[in-house]
């Protein structure tokens, strides 16, 4: 979690792009030399202005990392594919228990802990890199 809330991985720019980003409805594919993937939500495109096909990165010290692009991406894939949100597959109990479980509330999360891996795990990770990166 922490190597990837770090300065590099800020997502700047216009509003309306950053908030797809952040909805995942707008992704980067590494794997297809930075190609900008809008899954969703062309119409909130500001006056329609059209994207460039592919995300134009400087070499440096201030390059978002590769695998906080490409784990963004998979979970645009999931939430596209799935047409879903985490509150259709758990119950918001679920979700407070399995986050007070791994000590998620007291600051003491066990990163090494194998529920990390499930599903649930990925949605509350993601959440979390979310939530660090707004503050």
């Amino acid at each position: 979690l922490s190597e990837l809330t770090v300065v590099e991985n800020i997502v700047s720019g216009r509003k309306d792009i950053v908030t797809l980003f952040w909805e995942n409805k707008l992704g980067i594919d590494v794997e297809d030399h930075y190609r900008i993937i809008l899954f969703e939500g062309s119409e909130s495109l500001n006056n329609g202005t059209p994207l460039k096909s592919h995300l134009t990165l400087l070499d440096g010290p201030y390059r978002p990392s590769d695998r906080f692009l490409r784990l963004h991406f998979s979970r645009c894939l999931a939430v596209s594919v799935c047409r879903g949100d985490v509150m259709e597959d758990y119950k918001e109990q679920e979700i407070e228990n399995f986050m007070e479980e791994l000590g998620v509330y007291d600051g003491e999360i066990n990163t090494g802990d194998p529920r990390w891996s499930t599903p649930l795990g990925s949605h509350v990770h993601a959440y979390l890199i979310r939530q660090k990166m707004t503050d």
